[in-house]
C-alpha cells in the first residue's frame, strides 16, 4: 500500500448537504470520498476535532500547492534564477491571492461555519478562503491524486498568473538590475492607448540605454509597465547567458 492509500484511510463523514453537489459540478470534478470535500469546506467554529474541520487538509495542500506551483515555474521559464522563481512561487500561492482565486468561484458561499464567523466581513471571509483553497487542494489530492490537485491548480489559480504582476515588483527589479550593471535607469515610454473610454489598452515600451525592448499591453498603465519590465528583464538575463 501506498503512502498515499495508507492517507486515504481516514473517517471522512458522508455527503451532508447538496451544496457539496454544486461544488463538485463547479470543479468538474465528483469525489469518491465525498467526507473529504465536507471536511474541506468545514471551519473549525463548527468543530475543533482535527479530523472533522480543514485545518489538517490545509496543512497537505498548502504543500501540493507549492509543489506543483515549483514544477510549472521551473519549466516554463529556462532562464528564471532561483530567487526569481521564489518570488513568483511566493505571490501565486500568497494567502490574498488565493482568496481573489477562490471566490471568482464563490468558494465562500459552500464554506461550514457557525453563524457567529462573519462572513460578511470582507477581511473574515478573505481569510477564510484563502484557507479553504488551501484545503480543497489537499482534499482533491488525497481523493484523486496529484492528477486531480494539478488539474485544479491549473484550471483555477495557475490560470490568473497575470493578476499577479502587481504582487511581483517587475519594473522595481529591472531597475535594481540596470542599477547592478551600471546601465543606467531604464525608461519607460507610454506609446498609444487603445480602445473607448470605458475599455482602454496602454502599450508601454522600456529603453535602457540605446536599447528597446518589446513592447507590452494592458488595461492599466501600472500592469502594462510591469508587463514590459518583465520582458526587458528576460531579455536583458538571456543575452548575459548567452555572452557567457
Amino acid at each position: 500500500m501506498s503512502l498515499l492509500d495508507r492517507l486515504r484511510i481516514g473517517p471522512f463523514r458522508k455527503r451532508a448537504t447538496g451544496r457539496n453537489s454544486r461544488l463538485e459540478t463547479l470543479l468538474g470534478y465528483r469525489f469518491r470520498q465525498p467526507g473529504l470535500l465536507d471536511q474541506a469546506l468545514t471551519h473549525r467554529s463548527i468543530t475543533d476535532l482535527p479530523t472533522g474541520n480543514l485545518e489538517r487538509l490545509e496543512f497537505l495542500g498548502d504543500a501540493v500547492l507549492g509543489h506543483v506551483v515549483s514544477l510549472i515555474l521551473y519549466g516554463e521559464d529556462s532562464y528564471a534564477s532561483e530567487g526569481e522563481l521564489t518570488m513568483r512561487r511566493s505571490a501565486l500561492v500568497n494567502k490574498d491571492y488565493l482568496a481573489e482565486a477562490g471566490e471568482t468561484f464563490g468558494l465562500h458561499e459552500f464554506l461550514h461555519t457557525e453563524s457567529g464567523v462573519r462572513l460578511s466581513d470582507s477581511k473574515v471571509r478573505r481569510n477564510l478562503v484563502g484557507d479553504a483553497v488551501e484545503s480543497l487542494i489537499g482534499a482533491l489530492y488525497l481523493d484523486g491524486g496529484i492528477t486531480a490537485a494539478e488539474k485544479f491548480i491549473l484550471g483555477h489559480i495557475l490560470s490568473r498568473q497575470q493578476n499577479t504582476q502587481e504582487i511581483i515588483n517587475y519594473k522595481g527589479d529591472l531597475i535594481e538590475l540596470c542599477h547592478q550593471r551600471e546601465l543606467g535607469p531604464p525608461r519607460f515610454r507610454l506609446l498609444k492607448t487603445l480602445g473607448p473610454e470605458h475599455d482602454k489598452h496602454f502599450v508601454v515600451q522600456v529603453r535602457v540605454g540605446q536599447r528597446t525592448f518589446q513592447t507590452a499591453k494592458a488595461d492599466t498603465k501600472k500592469a502594462a509597465e510591469q508587463a514590459a519590465a518583465e520582458l526587458a528583464l528576460t531579455a536583458l538575463k538571456r543575452g548575459r547567458r548567452r555572452r557567457r
